[in-house]
């Protein structure tokens, strides 16, 4: 009893572990303010954004794999895919955000 017990365990595991990973590998769950917003895949360098524009705010959300950008280079990058993704400017101060996720507000006049 005691076999097969620790063979289910050992099985189990690792497939809970590869069934977490693939979840998180596809992370590009947008805010609730985003919800039901169909998103654009642009790439600025090495960084690729998921992006979505609503009216005169953008969510952009990093899916690429970086090790260890930099804060100030990847908001760089997502205000190109942005401005890419919604044919508008980013409003003067209207950038905010991390490596993973930024937020803007646009200025489309």
């Amino acid at each position: 009893m005691r076999h097969i017990s620790s063979f289910r365990r050992s099985s189990v595991i690792p497939a809970v572990v590869a069934a977490s990973l693939a979840l998180l590998a596809g992370c590009d769950s947008p805010s609730v303010a985003f919800s039901g917003v169909p998103a654009q895949r642009i790439t600025v360098g090495p960084s690729t954004f998921s992006v979505r524009v609503r009216g005169e705010r953008a969510e952009s959300l990093r899916v690429s794999r970086e090790f260890r950008p930099s804060e100030s280079a990847v908001l760089a990058r997502a205000a190109q895919a942005i401005e890419q993704a919604s044919g508008c400017a980013i409003a003067r101060g209207g950038l905010e955000g991390d490596q993973a996720i930024q937020r803007a507000k646009l200025d489309c006049g």
